[in-house]
C-alpha cells in the first residue's frame, strides 16, 4: 500500500479527492453567490412589497409580503447560479494559471 500523502514523482505532494458523501453538495462560488442574491432579493421585495400591501391587504400584511419575499428568493437563486457558473474564471481569464 502507498502513502496517500507521500511525494509524486514530481516533488508534488499528492493527496487522495476528497469524497463528498452522496446526497451532499459542496460549497461553491457559485452557490454563495447564489444564496446572497436570493437573500438580497428576499429583502428586497419585502421593502418594496410591504408598503403597497399595507394599504391594500391590511390584515394579510405579512402573509403577503413574506409569500412574495420566498418566491422572489426561489426564483433567483437558480438564475443567480446559473449565471455565475457561465462567468469566465478570472485565473483563465486573466492567462495566468
Amino acid at each position: 500500500m502507498t502513502d496517500p500523502f507521500a511525494p509524486s514523482p514530481d516533488g508534488q505532494l499528492s493527496r487522495p479527492p476528497a469524497h463528498v458523501p452522496a446526497g451532499k453538495r459542496r460549497r461553491t462560488k457559485e452557490s454563495e453567490g447564489g444564496l446572497f442574491a436570493a437573500f438580497a432579493a428576499f429583502w428586497g421585495t419585502q421593502m418594496l412589497d410591504f408598503q403597497p400591501v399595507s394599504q391594500l391587504l391590511p390584515e394579510y400584511e405579512h402573509t403577503v409580503t413574506a409569500l412574495t419575499g420566498l418566491l422572489a428568493a426561489v426564483v433567483t437563486y437558480p438564475l443567480a447560479t446559473w449565471w455565475l457558473k457561465r462567468l469566465p474564471c478570472q485565473t483563465h481569464a486573466s492567462g495566468r494559471r
